[in-house]
């Protein structure tokens, strides 16, 4: 809007200035023709000569001699010389005031050119704001698509690596869980619950056909970290001792293949069998 403001603005101020020019210019014309006008020499009134004739009447009887005789007439002067009077010289006064109308009229002159210097200054910068702003948006735009592309190309690769990670998980969980269903698995537990049935001390009040479910948590190697005893048909007594004696059986029995280890392993402890 300022930028509006300052174009209008600029607009205005020259054409006054060229209505200035216009007036001046007038002004300065009709004192040169008054000036010539006046230096001009005016021409002197001529003076017309007059001719006579003298016309003598032959039917007349003629004067005497000693009768007057008829003045002459005389001759028309010659016109005087026409002089040209030299011209006027110029006063001070109107050669300061033609200087005052020509130092005016410079200062128009050069007011309009400063106008429209700082006219096209103001043009140059707005174009070359307007340059600058379309290099600054086409780089923005150049950087926002590089940088989409790095991250599409981030956003493939991850998922490409989620992929690769889970098919390889499921390929692990599905290895593992047909090792587990085999034989040597069911193997492994077999020696895992004689090595707690050998440790394990019978209580008295424990009766025939005790039979519990146990739960142990191991790391790798067979070391026990933790037992629970889930539903049994025994007495605390016998909870307890069961506690001990996979306990004092660690570190339990490692499986030949080691997809068949378990952290979470849960067996039957049924030592009457």
């Amino acid at each position: 809007m300022n930028t509006a403001r300052r174009s209008g603005s600029s607009a205005w101020r020259l054409q006054a200035v060229l209505l200035s020019i216009l007036f001046h210019a007038a002004v300065l014309g009709a004192l040169g023709w008054g000036w010539w006008r006046y230096r001009s020499p005016k021409p002197a009134p001529q003076q017309l000569a007059i001719e006579a004739t003298v016309v003598i009447d032959r039917t007349t009887t003629p004067a005497p001699a000693d009768a007057a005789s008829p003045a002459p007439v005389q001759a028309a002067p010659a016109p005087a010389p026409v002089t040209t009077p030299a011209p006027p010289q110029p006063d001070a006064e109107a050669q300061q005031r033609e200087q005052q109308l020509r130092a005016e009229h410079e200062r128009e002159l050069q007011r309009a050119a400063d106008e429209r210097a700082e006219h096209e200054r103001v043009l140059r910068e707005q174009r070359e704001q307007r340059e600058r702003a379309a290099a600054e948006a086409q780089r923005r735009e150049q950087e926002a698509a590089t940088r989409k592309a790095a991250e599409d190309a981030q956003r493939a690769r991850d998922k490409a690596r989620r992929e690769s990670e889970l098919r390889a998980q499921l390929a692990e969980e599905e290895r593992i869980n047909a090792a587990r269903g085999s034989a040597a698995a069911t193997e492994w537990l077999a020696l895992i619950r004689d090595r707690v049935t050998r440790a394990w001390i019978r209580p008295p009040s424990a009766r025939p056909g005790v039979n519990c479910e146990v739960l142990v948590t191991q790391v790798p190697g067979g070391e026990v970290t933790g037992v629970e005893i889930g539903s049994c048909n025994g007495d605390a007594a016998v909870r307890e001792s069961i506690k001990a004696a996979v306990l004092r059986a660690s570190p339990l029995p490692t499986p030949s293949n080691p997809d068949l280890f378990d952290r979470s392993l849960k067996f039957n402890f049924h030592p009457d069998e």
